[in-house]
């Protein structure tokens, strides 16, 4: 059996595109949050931006350090065009900041701020999650 090279482009040209979807990060929302940690801290957060995607509820996790600002945006994004968010951001955070609270207590007292991205059709950010958050919402001590 023979393969003719348009066929073999097209499969190749099809194979390069899928891979370079899976692997694009995306430019996160602009915010107005400004931060910064100690040089420990930045070092510790940067490994952040290497770490491989992982499933999260229909969609894929990645995360996004920002060192200028100090900002750790968890983005999720949705596996397939068509799907779309159907929950809302107070949802999102009421469920999700106690726990990041505690996960990342240190660096957010260290000055550090987290978001939550989901990107895609009815996505949104949620509000940067600040040490001071975490208090006022009586998660933190």
């Amino acid at each position: 059996m023979t393969i003719k090279p348009l066929t073999l482009l097209a499969v190749a040209t099809v194979a390069v595109t899928l891979s370079g979807c899976a692997t694009t990060k995306l430019t996160p929302p602009a915010t107005d949050f400004i931060g910064s940690v100690p040089a420990d801290y930045n070092a510790e957060l940067m490994t952040f931006n290497d770490e491989p995607s992982t499933g999260f509820h229909g969609g894929n996790m990645t995360y996004q350090y920002t060192p200028e600002n100090a900002l750790l945006t968890v983005v999720i994004q949705l596996q397939n065009a068509r799907w779309s968010w159907n929950f809302d951001r107070r949802t999102v955070e009421k469920e999700l900041f106690p726990h990041a609270c505690e996960q990342f207590e240190a660096p957010l007292a260290a000055g550090m701020g987290l978001r939550y991205w989901y990107a895609g059709s009815g996505g949104f950010v949620t509000q940067v999650l600040t040490s001071a958050t975490c208090q006022t919402l009586g998660y933190t001590q």
